[in-house]
């Protein structure tokens, strides 16, 4: 099973998950809070660099580096940079093997 994006589906098919199994349902919950922190790190750093001016900032520019930081954001996440992890192990003790 294959869950992507913060929406209601999402959090459906995650609680479906959870049903069948708890520990892979909490690494994925984890992971896509990783997500989510790394997206919001890389917007604030991509606010603190200056307009170059060299393409006009519009509605379409701004959706499109959105999808783009949300993509590079879920790939690293993915990856791991250890936060997800370290997040999984903690709630594990509590949450993860419990039906």
């Amino acid at each position: 099973m294959r869950l992507e994006g913060a929406d209601l589906y999402h959090l459906e098919g995650l609680k479906e998950l959870a049903k069948q199994d708890r520990k892979k349902a909490l690494k994925m919950a984890c992971q896509e809070f990783e997500a989510v922190f790394l997206y919001q790190l890389l917007k604030e750093m991509k606010d603190t660099v200056p307009e170059a001016g060299l393409f006009p900032k519009s509605f379409a520019r701004e959706m499109y580096e959105d999808l783009y930081y949300q993509e590079i954001a879920r790939e690293v996440a993915r990856r791991g940079t250890g936060l997800g992890e370290m997040l999984y192990r903690q709630l594990a003790k509590h949450y993860g093997g419990q039906k």
